[in-house]
C-alpha cells in the first residue's frame, strides 16, 4: 500500500469510528447490546442516550472534527506543525458551534477559553479550576493525535515529538502526554512499508513509555493510574482465559472505557490486541465497548486505519456515507498529507 492510501485509511477508520460510536456512547457494555439487540455494527443515528443527539447517521463529533481542524492547519502552514498552528486550529474549530457547544469536552473548553482571554488565568480566583486545563488528563488528548502519526511515517521519535506539541497546547501534563504519544507512536509505525500490527503495538508501548519519561522532564507531573502500567493490565485481560466477547467486557469493566486518558488508550490497545487480524473489526468492538464509544474507536482507528482493506464493500460504504454526511473530502485531504510528507523528506535529505 502506498503512503496516500495508508493515511486514507487512518483518517477514514477514525472518521468512522467517531460516527458510529456516536450512537452508542454513554451506554454501558452491556446496555448497548440491550438496547440495538445486539453489537452495532454500521452507521445509525444517535438516540436521546448520546450526546449527540441531533446528528444524522455518519456525522462525526469533537474527536473526528479535531483531526480534520489540525489537518487542514496544518496544510495551511506548509506542512508545518508547531504550537501556533495546533493553536489556530482549535480556535477555528471551537469557532463551528455546531462541534464546540454540543461535544468540547472540560480540558478543552478551558484551554480555549485561555486562549481567547490570556489574561483568564490572572483573573481567576486561587484555586479556580475552570482554567486549570493543564492538570486534566483526559482522553482528548489522544483522540486528535492522528496528525503527529501521519506527518512522521515509520519516524517514532519525530511521532512522538509532534504529540507532545499538539498535546501541551490542551492536555499539558504527564499522563496526557503519555497517552497522546502512545497513540501517536503506534500511528507512526502502521505507516511503514511492511509494518504489522504488532509492529504498531510495540510502538506504541514505547511511545507510552517516552512520552512519560519526556513529560516528566517539560512538563506538568500529575498524580493518577499510569498509562503504561494500565496497558500492561489491558494486555493480561487478552492473555487470559475466555471468549472474545468476555475478555472485551473485562476490559470495559476492569480497564475502563472513559474520559480518563489511563483509561481510553489502555483500552484501545487491548482492542486492538484482540482484533489483529481486521483493523474494521477492532473499531466495531470499539463502538461496542461501552461509555465512551466515539473517542475509544476514533483512537483505534487511529492506531490500525493503515491496516484496513480500503476495497471492501464494507468499509467502502462507510467510508462514502461520512464523506458525504460530513461535506468531507478525506480522499483528496490524504493525498495533501502525503505530499507534503514526502515533500519535507526531499527537503532534508
Amino acid at each position: 500500500m502506498s503512503l496516500q492510501t495508508k493515511i486514507q485509511g487512518v483518517l477514514g477508520l477514525a472518521a468512522i469510528g467517531d460516527a458510529m460510536g456516536a450512537a452508542t456512547e454513554n451506554l454501558s457494555f452491556d446496555q448497548i447490546r440491550k438496547h440495538f439487540g445486539g453489537k452495532v455494527t454500521d452507521l445509525q443515528k444517535p438516540g436521546e442516550t448520546a450526546f449527540a443527539l441531533g446528528n444524522e447517521a455518519g456525522q462525526v463529533t469533537d474527536d473526528f472534527s479535531q483531526v480534520y481542524f489540525m489537518s487542514k492547519a496544518i496544510l495551511k502552514n506548509e506542512g508545518v506543525l508547531d504550537k501556533e498552528t495546533v493553536i489556530k486550529a482549535i480556535l477555528d474549530w471551537s469557532d463551528v458551534s455546531w462541534y464546540f457547544d454540543r461535544f468540547a469536552g472540560p480540558t478543552t473548553r478551558s484551554a480555549v477559553a485561555m486562549y481567547k482571554d490570556p489574561e483568564l488565568k490572572m483573573k481567576a480566583l486561587p484555586g479556580a479550576v475552570t482554567v486549570d486545563y493543564a492538570s486534566k488528563a483526559t482522553n482528548g488528548a489522544a483522540m486528535k493525535i492522528a496528525p503527529a502519526g501521519i506527518l512522521n511515517p515509520d519516524n517514532v521519535a519525530g511521532a512522538i515529538e509532534a504529540a507532545i506539541t499538539i498535546t501541551r497546547v490542551t492536555h499539558d501534563n504527564s499522563l496526557a502526554i503519555s497517552g497522546a504519544c502512545a497513540i501517536a507512536a503506534a500511528t507512526s509505525a502502521s505507516l511503514a512499508p511492511h509494518s504489522t500490527v504488532e509492529e504498531a503495538l510495540a510502538a506504541g508501548y514505547y511511545g507510552a513509555i517516552r512520552g512519560e519519561t519526556l513529560a516528566k522532564e517539560i512538563s506538568r507531573e500529575v498524580a493518577g493510574p499510569g498509562v503504561v502500567e494500565r496497558i500492561q493490565l489491558a494486555y493480561n485481560i487478552v492473555d487470559g482465559v475466555g471468549t472474545k466477547e468476555e475478555k472485551l467486557r473485562r476490559l470495559s469493566k476492569i480497564v475502563g472505557s472513559g474520559l480518563h486518558i489511563s483509561e481510553a488508550v489502555p483500552c484501545a490497545f487491548g482492542i486492538v490486541a484482540l482484533n489483529k487480524d481486521s483493523a474494521l473489526d477492532a473499531v466495531i468492538d470499539a463502538v461496542n465497548i461501552g461509555y465512551d464509544t466515539d473517542t475509544i474507536a476514533t483512537i483505534v482507528g487511529t492506531m490500525v486505519g493503515a491496516f484496513v482493506d480500503l476495497s471492501d464493500p464494507e468499509f467502502l460504504s462507510l467510508f462514502k456515507t461520512v464523506q458525504q454526511a460530513n461535506d468531507f473530502d478525506l480522499v483528496e485531504l490524504s493525498n495533501s498529507l502525503a505530499d507534503v510528507v514526502r515533500f519535507h523528506e526531499r527537503e532534508q535529505c
